[in-house]
């Protein structure tokens, strides 16, 4: 009787290609949360925005299947983390407790002519040319913050050492600044463009004004932060399709 042997290198192939081949039909699921301009849903329902095109430009052109997921941002550290699926957090900033767990794209987004801004209620004035951590570290202010948020290692160490009244939310950045309105908390830290949204588009938002302390940072880049399932191969592919 004839006995084959098949080597253990040949099955582990096999199995890998199997693997690879029932998942070639699963998408990327691109979590999102809307923050105008960089991503949200148009009239028609179309997910757009400057972020939004950017990426889906270069998932198009690098062959890679994709579905939009609108995800509360808390929650789209979670679903990273947790590496059940084949998924990308949409525009976040590096820092090293992201990266204990998670992979990330090449810069997907910078702007190295702006600074990071504070968008403040107007009642709450700051003396011209304070710097950051003077700026933090007026007496009263408050800081309204995204649970487990991180503005890059500049702005997170000013915040820690100014001890600032920091109050927390969920809440995404269009509704935090109906909250800064409202006078729940006294400024947060966005972009410049951001910044010039929420002011057109929020109720009352002339009540709002950009605050810019000097020797602020330019704007962190941002990335694509992505669970560990999602292969070095598909991430290189979509760094080599990039562009700005």
């Amino acid at each position: 009787m004839w006995k084959w042997f098949v080597p253990r290198a040949l099955i582990l192939c096999a199995l890998n290609a199997c693997w690879q081949a029932s998942h070639a039909t699963e998408p990327l699921k691109l979590l999102y949360e809307t923050r105008e301009p960089f991503v949200f849903k148009n009239p028609q329902g179309k997910v757009t925005g400057v972020l939004a095109e950017t990426v889906a430009r270069a998932f198009t052109k690098a062959n890679i299947r994709f579905e939009w997921v609108e995800t509360p941002f808390k929650r789209q550290l979670s679903v990273v983390e947790r590496n059940d699926q084949i998924s990308c957090a949409l525009g976040l900033f590096k820092n090293s407790e992201r990266g204990r767990y998670a992979k990330f794209s090449e810069a997907i987004f910078h702007d190295q002519d702006r600074p990071s801004i504070m968008l403040a209620h107007r009642d709450f004035q700051l003396p011209p040319s304070l710097d950051l951590l003077q700026a933090l570290s007026q007496s009263g202010g408050r800081l309204l913050k995204k649970e487990t948020a991180s503005y890059g290692q500049t702005i997170d160490d000013a915040i820690a050492k100014s001890k600032v009244q920091i109050v927390t939310t969920t809440a995404e950045s269009r509704n935090m600044a109906k909250m800064i309105v409202a006078r729940r908390a006294d400024f947060i830290f966005v972009s410049v463009e951001e910044a010039q949204r929420l002011i057109k588009t929020t109720p009352n938002g002339e009540q709002l004004y950009i605050y810019t302390p000097s020797g602020m940072p330019q704007v962190q880049d941002r990335y694509l932060m992505c669970s560990q399932r999602v292969s070095d191969e598909v991430l290189k592919r979509f760094n080599q399709a990039i562009s700005f």
